[in-house]
């Protein structure tokens, strides 16, 4: 009889779960201890942050040698202070005084990254400070990775960047920078004569000095009770022109002297403010302030800008003098359709508060007339049809007749308009990088900005709107289905451009008086007679494309060599002429809001 072995299924799987227990647990030792590892690492970057910032609030514009001991102290004492609010690392609260925990260098720009140089003798002016910061953790599963601590060190580097509040005006003829456009405006638009209301209202020293008087948006946004100057920037609630001269008055009455004396000038600015709100044509109105602003991203970034009163009064008389300015009408065309006309003699203008490192770039603009018309051409009109059908044998004749799915303009379906719109005197500023404003001591700041003014613009534009059809067949000889709609189309079928101005951006530089003069600098430009035209056609149509293939002849053989000779010719003798004559067209003015403030930002 033969002997009956034992029983051995199952015994590879308890050595094969024996095998994986030790693996997951190995594999989950590793994990834990990694987790701690980013844990302290994160820690570790945030203190560097941290640091860095704070210690770059401190910099000074001269050689590390000359910081005094006054000075060195300052930084010693801001280094700790920063360090020390850190007590949540997962390895511990950094201690200040050992160099093997936190550490920090003054450093310059070398290429696209950062030298460090001797800390106190250097002759070198710093551009930043880096810190590193270094911490450690015992690692939780040690006896089975082989690893008793877990370190982290991260570094990183601060510099102050600049940041200025600008505004950006142009006049088609004669603009005189030394009157004041604020006191015209509001007498022309809304009937103020600010003038006699400001020698009534402040008394016989003369008119309130506009131009020197500057609004805070931190303490505009107070004084409004929004929260914050993020929320004043992005709330979608419009504010009235009264709720702002009131806001703007509560904070001009608290503004100080350096000595902690009231500020007699701003505080003038007040009682002309509130001679104002008694204005109810001017107080009543309403804006949005992202709509007559425009700031650099970032909430940080507005904490320390201010505005111009000048500017905000530029801005308010327009929104009260909108009614009677912007018209919209509609016309009718006689055997050509229908029209909405709308213009606007002024176009509210948009000061900037803006950084070099803006991406896009953030720009004042403002214009004098801005006009736009639409005209809906009848639907059913011989040159929508002719348009149609024409696309549809074109498509057919490509293509169609060989394919097994063919798409077509719906007949009937297609409508066209004409899109008109035309701008005067707009210029527009921004920051020129590099070359623009620097963090350099109060006595020498200046900033360039890169100006472009166009004199005129105009765009034309055919636009197509209609309805896509498809129908399909399952080969080449097969019957095709029905036509089935399938999407609407809005397209641009021609686009012409023409623009008298500037052909490029003009650096306009804006020096600042040294402190305690508070007054804000401008500067003035004149405006390059230089045409441009542009002619493009859509190609999501057949007919876009013959009609582009039509146009590039046109304009390479005829239109575009006569451009350089206006410019060369005609334009400067023209300007000539006028000049003789005492006429200068689209004199434009750069003027500072504010004076440059440098806020600390990351770089490394």
């Amino acid at each position: 009889m033969r002997r009956r072995r034992p029983d051995q299924r199952g015994a590879s799987a308890v050595v094969v779960a024996v095998l994986m227990a030790g693996v997951l647990v190995v594999s989950a030792a590793f994990a834990v201890d990694l987790g701690q590892q980013r844990v302290v690492r994160r820690d570790m970057q945030a203190v560097a942050d941290l640091v860095a910032l704070d210690l770059a609030r401190t910099l000074q514009a001269k050689p590390v040698s000359a910081y005094s001991s006054a000075e060195q102290a300052q930084m010693d004492q801001a280094f700790a202070k920063s360090v020390r609010r850190n007590t949540s690392a997962l390895g511990g609260a950094l201690d200040p005084t050992k160099p093997g925990e936190v550490d920090w260098q003054f450093v310059v720009r070398d290429g696209a990254g950062w030298k460090k140089i001797d800390k106190w003798t250097s002759a070198a002016v710093p551009d930043g400070v880096r810190v590193v910061a270094h911490s450690d953790t015992a690692a939780a599963f040690g006896g089975i990775t082989g690893t008793a601590r877990m370190e982290a060190s991260r570094p990183a580097v601060a510099t102050m960047e600049p940041q200025l509040c600008f505004s950006v005006g142009t006049n088609l003829v004669d603009l005189d920078t030394s009157s004041n456009v604020v006191v015209q405006a509001l007498k022309k638009f809304v009937g103020i004569d600010l003038v006699t209301l400001s020698l009534s209202a402040v008394g016989p020293s003369g008119i309130a000095d506009l131009k020197s008087a500057t609004v805070p948006l931190v303490g505009l946004a107070a004084a409004l009770n929004v929260g914050s100057v993020n929320a004043l920037l992005t709330t979608p609630t419009p504010i009235s022109v009264g709720q702002l001269l009131t806001a703007m008055v509560t904070v001009l009455d608290g503004q100080r002297n350096e000595d902690g004396s009231k500020d007699l000038a701003a505080a003038n600015v007040a009682v002309l403010l509130r001679e104002l709100l008694k204005v109810d044509k001017l107080t009543t109105p309403t804006v949005k302030v992202a709509d007559i602003l425009a700031v650099a991203p970032g909430t940080a970034s507005a904490l320390d800008a201010s505005i111009s009163v000048a500017d905000f009064l530029n801005v308010f008389a327009y929104v009260a003098g909108k009614n009677a300015l912007g018209v919209t009408a509609p016309i009718s065309l006689p055997g050509i359709g229908n029209a909405v006309a709308d213009v606007k003699v002024i176009e509210i203008p948009r000061p900037a508060c803006a950084r070099p490192s803006d991406n896009p770039k953030t720009v004042a603009t403002s214009a004098q007339v801005q006009a736009s018309a639409v005209v809906d051409l009848a639907a059913t009109t011989l040159v929508t049809d002719l348009l149609t059908g024409l696309n549809n044998l074109l498509t057919s004749l490509l293509g169609g007749l060989l394919s097994t799915r063919e798409e077509r303009i719906k007949p009937g379906s297609m409508a066209a308009s004409l899109v008109v719109k035309a701008n005067s005197a707009q210029p527009t500023a921004s920051l020129k990088v590099p070359g623009g404003i620097r963090c350099t001591d109060a006595a020498n700041q200046s900033a360039t900005l890169d100006v472009t003014t166009s004199l005129a613009n105009v765009t034309v534009d055919l636009r197509l709107q209609y309805q896509v059809e498809r129908r399909t067949r399952a080969t080449i000889l097969s019957p095709w289905s029905a036509w089935t709609t399938i999407t609407t189309v809005n397209s641009n079928l021609l686009t012409l451009g023409a623009n008298l101005g500037d052909s490029g951006s003009v650096p306009v530089e804006l020096v600042f008086p040294p402190p305690p003069d508070k007054t804000l600098p401008s500067a003035t430009k004149s405006t390059a007679l230089s045409l441009s035209l542009a002619v493009t056609a859509g190609q999501e149509t057949a007919i876009g494309g013959i009609v582009g293939s039509l146009l590039n002849p046109v304009m390479s053989h005829l239109v575009n060599p006569l451009v350089p000779l206006l410019n060369s010719g005609l334009l400067p003798a023209v300007r000539t002429l006028l000049g003789a004559l005492g006429v200068e067209l689209g004199r434009t003015t750069v003027m500072a809001t504010g004076r440059p403030v440098c806020l600390p930002r990351l770089v490394g």
